[in-house]
């Protein structure tokens, strides 16, 4: 069983708007885009960790979705994801960053078959890391317990075996943070 944290509770300052509310699509939101494709991929439960200015009660319909409000963005991103594995059993868990919004059904296989006996998967391309990344039941719990508030993800992840999945996906390295960047990859939509 898999589920993942999708990570939606920065305030956007450089991007100037909400970034879960950009269109990846005519029809879809980053947001909208990213929940359909692990919906697609059938992993058991979405967990959306967003600010407490986000209002997205209209998900609460869904009951594979759960909402967490992150009322101390001062500790940074790895107490998101915290907040976020507190609602997740003991299964996988793809960390997926709501500013990179190409995530994609065989991007997940990949990383859930090349897994292995790792503790987390890192899709790779051209010698360069990316999102999303896949953690094992193995590590949840002490990445839960175990780290103070001010911890940065990446340096908790260097306690653990990091397994590389070697992608053909020049996407998984994108970080949309400002207009620029969103023109960068979505120009066709801002012409629209």
């Amino acid at each position: 069983m898999c589920n993942c944290i999708i990570l939606a509770a920065g305030q956007s300052s450089r991007m100037g708007y909400p970034k879960h509310t950009l269109k990846f699509s005519e029809e879809e939101t980053f947001l909208d885009h990213i929940i359909h494709v692990y919906k697609r991929f059938v992993v058991s439960k979405i967990v959306v960790v967003v600010n407490d200015s986000v209002n997205l009660n209209f998900l609460n319909n869904d009951e594979s979705i759960k909402i967490v409000v992150n009322r101390h963005l001062e500790f940074g991103r790895f107490y998101s994801i915290q907040l976020g594995l507190q609602e997740i059993n003991n299964d996988l868990v793809y960390i997926q960053n709501i500013d990179n919004p190409f995530v994609n059904v065989g991007l997940l296989m990949s990383l859930q078959n090349g897994l292995d006996e790792a503790e987390f998967a890192v899709p790779v391309y051209e010698g360069g890391g990316g999102h999303p990344v896949l953690i094992s039941p193995r590590i949840l719990e002490q990445m839960v317990n175990d780290f103070k508030n001010n911890s940065r993800f990446d340096d908790v992840l260097k306690s653990f075996e990091r397994k590389d999945v070697i992608v053909n996906d020049p996407y998984i390295g994108a970080n949309i943070n400002t207009p620029e960047d969103y023109k960068n990859y979505f120009s066709g939509l801002m012409e629209r």
